[in-house]
């Protein structure tokens, strides 16, 4: 069992996703807000995060996962996200630089949470 913090603004999609997490045995945390976010990960040390690019009403996800890359270099992060549909072509290309987007995944929503469930659990400390 692993804590995973969750972070996503769309209340719907979190439920479904903690709940699929919770039923894998994981212990969810849920959070809507990057600040709400970074306060957990330096107060409760998750095992993993899984979190939305699009929060705060921009691209505060991205900002994020940058930041917590920096602080926290060994935790694996998840980004599920639509933020390409909001991205212009020339955004889209500068993604493609090292470093811009420091996250094992990148998963296009919507995501099943069958998927979900299994890069988790294959990004885990120790799942190899």
């Amino acid at each position: 069992m692993a804590n995973i913090l969750l972070v996503d603004d769309d209340s719907t999609v979190a439920a479904g996703n903690a709940s699929a997490l919770e039923a894998g045995g994981h212990s969810v945390a849920v959070v809507s807000t990057a600040a709400e976010a970074a306060e957990v990960v330096r107060r409760e040390a998750p095992d993993l995060v899984v979190l939305e690019g699009m929060l705060d009403g921009a691209y505060a996800g991205f900002d994020l996962a940058r930041s917590l890359a920096w602080d926290f270099p060994t935790l694996p992060l998840i980004m599920l996200t639509r933020a390409d549909e909001h991205l212009t072509a020339r955004e889209r290309s500068s993604q493609d630089r090292d470093g811009w987007l420091p996250v094992q995944r990148y998963l296009e929503k919507p995501v099943s949470t069958d998927v979900l469930v299994y890069e988790v659990d294959h990004l885990l400390p120790g799942a190899h």
